[in-house]
C-alpha cells in the first residue's frame, strides 16, 4: 500500500480542494478527506517556512470553512514538528521504504509466464475501488476523489491492473498506481483482492512498476505502508526495498470542543 507523502504531491488540486498560503509563504492544500467526510485533510506543499505559526494560520483558515477535526497528509519527522507544536497528535504511523528501480530486461514476462498487467480503463474503476476497500482498513481506503488525487499527484503516472478468468468472464483482481517526478519514483498504491493474494499478483504489479520507473529515468523509488501490513512489507523487502529511518505519520487535531 502507498499513500503519498507531502514530498511526493504536486501542487495540482482536485475540484474539492482549496489552497491557502500562510504569512511565512508556505502553501497548503486542504479539503474533505473523503467524500462528504466532516474531517479535513491538510497537505503542506512547500514554498516557505513551515512552522507553528503557519500551521496555526492554516488551522484557523480551514476551521473557517466549517471543519473542526483536521488530519494531515503523511509527513516526515521534520514536517511533523510544527504540527505537533501546534497541538496535533499522531493518528497513524507508516513505514517508508526506498529502493532502486530495476532496468528493463524482460524478466517480468518470463517470471510470470503469459499473465501480464494491462492499462487500467475507466470502466475498471468501480472494481478497483472494491478491491481497495477489501484490502485496506477504513482509515486507508480510497474513494473516487482520493483515487483521482493519487492519479494526478505526480507529473507522470502509470495505472495497471491484473485480470484473471476466461476471455468472456475476466475479473480485475489487483491494481497499482505508480508516479514519477523527475528522477524520483513513487509506488503510490498497490492492492490485491484478498481472495487472490499469495498468487504472485502483487509481485507482478510491483515488477511492472519498477521496470516502468527505470525505463523512464527514475533513480530511486519510495513506497509507504502500515507497520502491521506484513504481506506488503515482505513483498517490498523481497524486492530490495529498505526502511528509511523515521518513517511517516498522519497527525490529527481534534475540534476545540473535544
Amino acid at each position: 500500500m502507498a499513500l503519498l507523502s507531502s514530498a511526493s504531491r504536486s501542487s495540482r488540486s482536485s475540484a474539492r480542494s482549496r489552497m491557502f498560503t500562510a504569512s511565512t509563504g508556505v502553501r497548503f492544500r486542504f479539503g474533505p478527506r473523503r467524500g462528504d467526510c466532516p474531517e479535513a485533510q491538510v497537505v503542506p506543499l512547500g514554498g516557505g517556512l513551515l512552522d507553528p505559526r503557519s500551521v496555526a494560520e492554516v488551522v484557523d483558515h480551514v476551521r473557517a470553512h466549517g471543519y473542526d477535526t483536521i488530519l494531515t497528509s503523511a509527513l516526515t519527522p521534520d514536517e511533523q514538528r510544527p504540527f505537533l507544536d501546534a497541538g496535533f497528535r499522531t493518528e497513524e504511523d507508516l513505514y517508508l521504504l526506498l529502493a532502486d528501480p530495476r532496468p528493463v530486461d524482460g524478466s517480468t514476462t518470463r517470471r510470470h509466464g503469459t499473465r501480464t498487467t494491462r492499462r487500467m480503463r475507466r470502466r475498471d474503476l468501480s472494481r478497483v475501488l472494491d478491491i481497495d476497500a477489501a484490502a485496506f482498513s477504513a482509515f486507508w481506503r480510497l474513494d473516487r476523489m482520493a483515487f483521482e488525487d493519487a492519479r494526478t499527484a505526480t507529473p507522470s503516472c502509470r495505472r495497471r491492473v491484473v485480470s484473471v478468468g476466461g476471455p468472456t468472464r475476466r475479473k480485475v483482481v489487483g491494481y497499482a498506481v505508480t508516479g514519477r517526478s523527475g528522477d524520483q519514483g513513487y509506488l503510490q498504491r498497490l492492492a490485491v483482492d484478498p481472495d487472490q493474494q499469495g498468487r504472485g499478483i502483487g509481485r507482478m504489479l510491483l515488477d511492472d512498476a519498477l521496470h516502468w520507473l527505470a525505463h523512464h529515468g527514475a533513480t530511486t523509488v519510495l513506497v509507504n505502508t502500515q507497520p502491521d501490513n506484513d504481506p506488503a512489507l515482505d513483498l517490498y523487502r523481497s524486492a530490495g526495498f529498505t526502511d528509511r529511518p523515521g518513517g511517516l505519520s498522519v497527525l490529527r487535531l481534534e475540534s476545540r470542543s473535544s
